[in-house]
C-alpha cells in the first residue's frame, strides 16, 4: 500500500467531521504531566502523610512493581482524607504546568496546533466540532482562543460560573465535554460546583472538582455534574459519523463502551498517538470494521499506520498533531 492510498483512507474516515476524543497523550507534548509524573508527585507530596495507611502502602508497592497509576489505584479502599489529598495534589501539579503554558501562549512563544486542527474541522457543514476529553487541563480551551474559535464548556456566567448542561444547545463552533472535571471546577462547602477560571491556588472553602484515576472515578462520575456531562457525551457518540482519538488510551469504560458498539457497526475510527497499548490496540482491531491507528514506529523518525488488513510504515512523525494535520489539509 502506497502513502497516497493510506492518506486517502484517513481523509475519507474523517471527512464528515468526526467526534474528537482527547486524552493525556494529546497534551503531554505541551508540557502537561502524564500519569508517571503524577504518580511520582503523589508519592512525594502525599506519601509521608499516609504511610501508616495499608492501602496507601499497597498503592506504592504496586507502582514500584511497575503498574501504571490507574491500575495501582484500582480496587483500593483509600480513606476520604487520602482521596481529598490526592485530588488537591493532582490539581496543584497540573495547574502549575497549565498556567506556564497559558503565559507562554500570551507571549506568542507557542502555537497550539490543536487549535489549527479544530479550526479546519469547523469549516465543513455544520461548522461545529464536538470534543470529549478526560483531561483536566485547559489546552483545548487555550487552543480555541488562540485560533478565535467560540467554545462551549457548559459554564454560564462571567467570573463565578455555574455549570449548565442546557448550554450545549447553543450555537458554538466547538462543544467541549470534560467528563473527568476541569482545573476550573471547584465544589464549595455549600455543595454548589463553580467554574472559576485560571486560579493559581485552591479557593478557600472549596475543593477541586476533578476525578482522580482508579476505581474511585466510577463512584465520582455518577455524581453531578460529571454524570450529566457523561449523558451528553453518550448523545454525541450516538450521533457521530466517525471518531478521531488523539492521545486517548481507552481506559474509561463509561466513554468507550458506546464507541466500541459504534465501530462494530462500521463507523470509522482514527487513533493518533505516540504508542497505543497492546490492550487498546487489541480492543480496536477486534471490534472496528474501519480503522487506522497512527503511532510511532520502532524505527526513529518513522510512523506506523495499522489498518484492518494492512500495515504501512512511512518516514515522518505523523503521530504528532502537527504532521497529522498535514495528512488532512
Amino acid at each position: 500500500m502506497e502513502q497516497g492510498d493510506v492518506f486517502k483512507i484517513i481523509q475519507k474516515y474523517t471527512q464528515d467531521v468526526p467526534l474528537i476524543l482527547i486524552g493525556t497523550g494529546g497534551t503531554i507534548p505541551y508540557g502537561i504531566p502524564g500519569m508517571s509524573q503524577l504518580a511520582d508527585h503523589l508519592i512525594a507530596q502525599v506519601g509521608a502523610k499516609h504511610n501508616s495507611d495499608k492501602d496507601w502502602s499497597l498503592f506504592q508497592e504496586r507502582l514500584t512493581a511497575g503498574l501504571d497509576l490507574e491500575s495501582a489505584l484500582t480496587g483500593l479502599n483509600l480513606s476520604e482524607q487520602t482521596m481529598y489529598d490526592i485530588t488537591s495534589s493532582t490539581w496543584k501539579l497540573i495547574t502549575q504546568h497549565d498556567l506556564k503554558l497559558f503565559y507562554k501562549m500570551l507571549k506568542n512563544e507557542i502555537t497550539l496546533t490543536l487549535g489549527k486542527l479544530l479550526r479546519a474541522m469547523c469549516v465543513p457543514h455544520p461548522m461545529q466540532v464536538n470534543v470529549i476529553t478526560t483531561n483536566y487541563d485547559r489546552i483545548i480551551e487555550y487552543s480555541c482562543d488562540q485560533f478565535n474559535l467560540s467554545i462551549n464548556t457548559l459554564c454560564d456566567g462571567r467570573y463565578m460560573r455555574l455549570i449548565d448542561t442546557e448550554l450545549v444547545k447553543r450555537n458554538h463552533k466547538v462543544n467541549l465535554l470534560k467528563v473527568h472535571g476541569s482545573l476550573d471546577w471547584f465544589e464549595h462547602e455549600n455543595g454548589n460546583v463553580y467554574s472559576l477560571p485560571l486560579q493559581s491556588n485552591i479557593p478557600e472553602q472549596m475543593h477541586p472538582k476533578i476525578i482522580p484515576p482508579g476505581s474511585e472515578k466510577y463512584r465520582s462520575i455518577a455524581q453531578p455534574p460529571c454524570r450529566d456531562v457523561i449523558h451528553i457525551a453518550d448523545n454525541f457518540i450516538a450521533k457521530a459519523e466517525s471518531f478521531l482519538c488523539i492521545g486517548y488510551g481507552f481506559n474509561d469504560e463509561q466513554i468507550q463502551t458506546n464507541i466500541i458498539s459504534a465501530i462494530r457497526k462500521g463507523k470509522p475510527i482514527v487513533v493518533v498517538t505516540k504508542k497505543l497499548s497492546d490492550t487498546a490496540l487489541t480492543m480496536i482491531s477486534k471490534n472496528a470494521v474501519k480503522y487506522v491507528v497512527i503511532q510511532e514506529s520502532i524505527t526513529s523518525g518513522y510512523t506506523d499506520f495499522l489498518m484492518k488488513d494492512a500495515m504501512h510504515t512511512e518516514k515522518g512523525e505523523f503521530w504528532k498533531i502537527e504532521d497529522f494535520y498535514n495528512i488532512l489539509y
